[in-house]
Order: C-alpha cells, then structure tokens, then sequence
C-alpha cells in the first residue's frame, strides 16, 4: 500500500479507534474529582513489551495480574491465550523476549545470585539466562549450557547478550559470551536456538568486550578495553582482511563516537557522535580512510539515542530512541517519515512509537501515551481494509479525565546554569493556592524526567500534592556539558540545583514553604538523605526507597558492573578524594537530620546494596534521630515485586500526610 492510501486510511478511523482522546488543558477552576484506589498506581502495567512473531500472526506480552507476571502468546486477530512462562518477580524476573521465529520465543531472565571471589570472599551479583521456549510454552531450553569438562563460563554472569537475530535463518543466533574461564574477552558464538548447542563463530581481538556485526552476519566491529582502561574501536573491512582503529580513548577520557551498527550497505556505520552540543545519528563511508562523520538525523532539541531501527529487508531507517517527546524525529527513511506522520494525525498529541512490525510490514504494534494518558497498545493491519485497534491500557484502573498532568518548567540555579523539569499540579489547584509540595529528583544520576506518564508522580498529585521533577545537572538529554556539569558533584551543585527549585517554587507562590517533602529512589533517595542532612529546614520530611549512604563504600566497591575508572571520572575516589566523599555521605552525619527519615530498601538489591539503608537506619538510631526503615526480603532495585510496591505507596501516602500534612483535597 503507498503511504498515501495509508495515511488516509488512519485519519478516517481516528474518531472510532482511539478510546480515551487526549483533554485540552484543564482550566484552574475545573472541580476537584475522587481520588483513585492506592493499587491503580501501584500496580506493575496490566500488559508490557507487546511483540509480533515475524509472519505477524501471533504475538506475544507480559500480562501483569496481582504477584504474578505471565509471558503469554495468542493470534493476532483474536483466539486462545496460551501461558508460556510465569513469574513472581522474586526468584527471577523476565527481563526481555523476543521471537526468533514463527514458533519460538527468546526470553532474558534476570535474578540475584553470589559468586566466590578468590576461592574466600563471595560477591552478590546480578545475573542473566538466556532460555527459549515454543510459543505454547513447550520444549524450554538453556541456550548457554556448560559443556562437560569446560570452565568457559566460569565468569558469564551476564548471558544474554544476542549480538545479531540472524532473521534469515530463524534457527540460530550469534551470543557473546566469555572466550575462556581465565579471560574476560568475549567471542561470538552461534547457537541453536531449539538445542542449545554452540560453536565458536568470530573473535581473536584480544581485550575485547563488546561486538557488532553487519547484514551479513560477519563481525565488523569491536570495542576493547585493555588494563589500563584504554578504550580503542576496531572496525573490519567487509572482507575480513583488515582491521583498523576507529577510535582511541585514554582512560577517563570522553567516549566521542558510539557505534550503532549497519544497514544493507556492509561500508556504511551508523554511530552516534555530537552535534551542536548534542548526541546525533551520523554514517561513516568505511571506504574513506579518515573516518569522515556524515551528519544523518539531529534534532535541535534532544539529544538522539537507542538503537537502529531495520525494516524488513534490513535496511536501517531510523532510531529508536529511549525517551518520550516528538515522535517525527524517529526516522530518516521516507516511508516510515510518512508512516509515523500518519499516525501522529490519528492519534494527535500523543508520543506514538512504532514498535514491532510483522517482516512484510503488513501488521504492527504502537505504543502510545503522553503525559496525562498512562499507555495505550495499537494492534495495527494494512491491506484492503486497514485498521488500528485500541489492544490494552497498561493502567486500565485510572480514569483519564482524573490523571494530573506535567508542565514543564525552568529555573536559573545559582551559579546562572538553565535547570528543566517538570511540575505537576493537583487538579482544581487555584493558580494562586500555594500547595504542598514533593521535591521528587529522578535516580541514575545519568537519566532524566521526561513530558511522559510516572506512575509516582501522578499518584502524589492525586493525593493532593504538587510534584517537582528536575533534570539536575548531570542529568542526561542536554549535551555533554551539561553532563559533565554533574561530575564529582554528588551532594554538591546537583543538590544545591534540587534546593534552588523548591526555594524557586515558593518565591513564584508554588509551594507552601512550611509544607515541603523530598521523595526519591535510587540516586534520588540519597539526594532525599541529602536534603534531610544539607538543608533540614527547607524539608518537613525525606523518603528514600534505596538509597546510595556512603560514597567510600560505593567508590571502593569492586562488585559486578562497577567499572572504577567510570566512578573515579563521575564521583570520585576513596583513597585521593576521601574529604569531600566523607562530607556528602549522608550515613556519616546522621546527626545533623531533624526531620522525620523514611527508608525502604530490597535485601536482593544488585544496583544500591541493602546495606547502604542498614548502615544510614544504625547510624540515625545511634545519633537518636526520628526514622523508619523498611525491609523487603528479596525485593529487587525495581520495585518488581507488587506487594512491594503496594507496600512503598502505601507508606508513602502515610508518611506525606503525617510529615507535611494531607494534600489538598480531592473528595
């Protein structure tokens, strides 16, 4: 079908198709409306991760019911749901699948383990398996088996990184796995997807860590990290005859050029490197020996990120980028341009985004949501009779009409640096009511708050509450100086950015002054221990679910995924920078709390040790300051378990209403 034809076939069934039409502002005087039952945001979304088998007649989701989460498969136009895999997010969770044919299915399984550390120390770590299974939840199989008598995956702790789907065949895929038990550089292998058996595919770059392939299935491209934490790029010729040095960083030096992949053409690499201070999609013609950057897709207002994405021949066409905002920036390929624009006419002022596509482009899954409409999957179909069809909300239980939405706003910190963020409002706020307000930084450091539904945000401002989002500096989406702004300032410029926009909220008659709350997790709780410590007297109170306490610990920490010439760069090092980490390590000045502390943390955390919130609970018994401190046995760094997250909204609604009182009234 010509993108003509599509593109007036979606504006004529846009009226029927779209279930809840996104609502014009709400005017200040709007009436308030009944709060929502705690467990309509609390919930983990009703469906996720919805995708179509290659041929586009079945598709697969995680369908989230109570405690459990069940991959399940059923025909695209309807019929049987068949549950293939179940889960209660404690012993493991299902971190991705994907189908690798029309019968089978490829799933990421992700869970907490241990590992010996020279034969005395044991070390926690977060783990991967890579499983396949039939679509009706038959013949399971560990694809990355231990061979008898073989020690090669001694150290793969990480087993699921699927470097190229190999379409074409259907029956194999390429993993990079450890090339030996006494050697941290990875290999290829190819690997039967019904048996798991495995043989060696390409490799032979000593250091390296991390590969990309082209069209044709040959390894074109490594990254290599050598002891020092030299990071040099290797590019192949497609012919495999010579390697060549892309790129060389010394350690601590920032990486300029990420390597996205290729399209059909085997000279033609697709990266991502700066562009008027921020991240762009450029190509490089492999056949010119300087390694000229072709400026392919940028935006003046993000910066662009993700993965390619490939039609069905394997042409690339766009990226797939992370965050929300204006879908038209997606692609360069004309048709998808036109693809996506059809949609946006359809479904207007949303952030709709293509997601799985059946290989003929026939059938497709759309995601789309914006900042006051939680999530809604698209079933899409072309043909003589094209159709786009409302498939699940990922929150059924929240009435649109009642989900506050965000508006962004802006702020100079004190040293003139231009901070963003967002700020929701109750509904039927008066303009002039100044409210009570939650300072809510985001975790990472290295993320950032987005136009999008969150669930947190926009359960607090059904309490009542007005919610500050801001993307401090070090936050990503703003360029590399913004980024780099951050370095080695925890507790430092990134908090005092958090304090400048709680004082700017009260000075434009936001905030209540006497009424003011910081909520956050992960990066986001120690900024929440922070505030409690740095600036007792702007905050009534500080809710941390796990928290980073001690930034010794952390920058000591030799655990699985820490790369210390990284943590050195962004924060700091124990032994030459121990001062300054003392001074902004909330577990070492307990005693200067005054406000009521809320903690609450996951004892199978692999991100933020559990023991980071059991030093921070010891040390503000002992300074006898006021504090809760919550365990959750098993729990995980996201919260995956339901009861859990039942229990953290729960106690969050308790401890916002005991600490700055009840949010405005919304009965």
């Amino acid at each position: 079908m010509k993108n003509r034809t599509r593109r007036w076939a979606l504006k004529g069934i846009a009226g029927s198709c779209v279930a809840h039409p996104l609502l014009p502002s709400r005017a200040s005087n709007e009436p308030a409306h009944k709060q929502h039952p705690i467990e309509a945001f609390a919930r983990r979304p009703l469906m996720e991760r919805v995708a179509l088998s290659p041929n586009g007649e079945r598709l697969a989701a995680i369908i989230n019911n109570g405690p459990t989460s069940t991959l399940i498969t059923r025909g695209f136009a309807g019929g049987p749901v068949q549950s293939v895999l179940s889960t209660d997010n404690l012993e493991f969770t299902i971190k991705w699948f994907r189908w690798v044919n029309n019968d089978r299915l490829v799933l990421s399984l992700r869970f907490p383990s241990q590992r010996m550390r020279d034969f005395v120390q044991s070390i926690a770590t977060q783990e991967t398996r890579l499983v396949a299974v039939n679509a009706d939840g038959s013949q399971l199989v560990n694809l990355v088996k231990s061979k008898l008598g073989s020690n090669a995956l001694r150290w793969a702790i990480s087993q699921d990184h699927v470097v190229d789907w190999m379409p074409e065949d259907g029956k194999h895929l390429l993993l990079e796995l450890p090339n030996s038990h006494l050697s941290y550089t990875r290999v290829l292998y190819k690997v039967n997807v019904d048996t798991g058996d495995r043989s060696f595919y390409a490799g032979g770059l000593a250091e390296s860590i991390d590969w990309i392939t082209d069209h044709q299935h040959r390894a074109r491209l490594a990254r290599c990290i050598d002891e020092q934490g030299a990071t040099t790029l290797w590019v192949n010729t497609p012919d495999n005859e010579s390697w060549r040095q892309l790129r060389r960083y010394a350690p601590g030096q920032t990486q300029d050029l990420e390597p996205l992949g290729f399209g059909i053409d085997p000279y033609l690499l697709y990266v991502l490197a700066p562009h008027q201070g921020l991240q762009a999609v450029h190509t490089i013609n492999l056949r010119d020996k300087a390694f000229t950057l072709s400026l392919k897709l940028s935006d003046e207002r993000y910066e662009l990120d993700g993965d390619l994405i490939h039609n069905g021949q394997g042409e690339a066409v766009g990226i797939n980028i992370s965050r929300e905002g204006d879908s038209s920036i997606f692609y360069w390929d004309a048709k998808y341009k036109e693809w996506q624009k059809a949609l946006d006419e359809a479904l207007p002022r949303r952030f709709n985004q293509i997601g799985s596509v059946s290989r003929d482009g026939k059938r497709y899954v759309l995601s789309s949501s914006s900042t006051g409409l939680p999530g809604q999957w698209y079933l899409g179909e072309e043909g003589e009779s094209p159709s786009l069809r409302l498939f699940a909300q990922r929150y059924p239980e929240l009435e649109i009409p009642r989900i506050a939405t965000k508006n962004p706003v802006e702020y100079q910190a004190r040293d003139g640096l231009l901070i963003k963020g967002y700020l929701t409002r109750p509904l039927g706020a008066k303009a002039d009511q100044p409210l009570p307000l939650v300072l809510f930084p985001h975790g990472g450091p290295h993320a950032e708050d987005g136009p999008g539904f969150d669930e947190w945000a926009a359960f607090m401002a059904d309490r009542g509450y007005a919610v500050l989002q801001v993307n401090y500096r070090g936050s990503t989406g703003r360029g590399q100086a913004f980024l780099e702004a951050g370095k080695r300032q925890w507790g430092l410029q990134m908090q005092d950015d958090l304090t400048d926009a709680a004082n700017e909220m009260v000075k434009l008659g936001v905030a209540d002054k006497t009424r003011i709350a910081i909520v956050g997790a992960s990066y986001g709780g120690y900024a929440a221990l922070m505030g409690a410590i740095k600036t007792p007297s702007l905050f009534k109170g500080a809710f941390a679910f796990a928290p980073v306490t001690d930034l010794i610990e952390l920058t000591s920490d030799e655990g699985q995924g820490l790369s210390q010439e990284a943590i050195r760069k962004q924060i700091g090092h124990h032994k030459d920078d121990a001062s300054r980490l003392k001074a902004t390590s909330p577990r070492l000045h307990a005693d200067k709390v005054q406000i009521p502390v809320y903690m609450i943390h996951g004892t199978h955390d692999r991100q933020v040790p559990y023991q980071h919130s059991v030093w921070m609970a010891e040390a503000l018994k002992s300074a006898g300051k006021p504090h809760e401190f919550v365990t959750l046995e098993n729990g995980d760094h996201q919260l995956s378990h339901y009861p859990y997250r039942l229990r953290l909204f729960g106690d969050l609604e308790k401890f916002l209403a005991k600490t700055i009182g009840p949010g405005r009234s919304t009965s």
